[in-house]
């Protein structure tokens, strides 16, 4: 298994692009049904560049919820408080969760971003700097 090079941010840090600092907002679903509050993002460690949202879904007092990691092409800050998504709340809460939060894999991501029908961000790079 081959670990994923993203670090987890839990709080607004000063890297993060202005519109990125959404950590302790409210997602939204596409039909404006509130899914879950932002609990951090995933990001590149040199860049800062968001790749996913995350949230627990469910869970309350003892229990845990499902951790949901939500790719960037699937949501739209609208402010601090208010991300828009524009999957439907079902879709977004039957997404694949990763085995182990804390020790993301690529073969996490490939699984998540194949179940929103997204090519893997490191490919699509990789192809766009050959093209220049």
């Amino acid at each position: 298994m081959t670990p994923s090079p993203l670090l987890y941010i839990k709080d607004n840090i000063y890297n993060l692009r202005a519109l990125d600092r959404i950590v302790g907002g409210y997602l939204y679903d596409s039909m404006n049904d509130e899914v879950g509050r932002v609990k951090g993002l995933m990001v590149e460690p040199e860049t800062y560049r968001t790749r996913y949202l995350v949230y627990v879904n469910g869970g309350m007092m003892f229990t845990e919820g499902k951790i949901i990691i939500l790719p960037r092409e699937m949501y739209d800050p609208i402010d601090s408080a208010r991300i828009k998504s524009s999957k439907k709340r079902e879709s977004i809460q039957q997404a694949p969760s990763p085995r182990d939060f804390d020790h993301l894999t690529r073969e996490d991501e490939m699984l998540i971003l194949g179940y929103f029908d997204l090519k893997p961000y490191w490919d699509t790079e990789t192809n766009e700097s050959l093209a220049l």
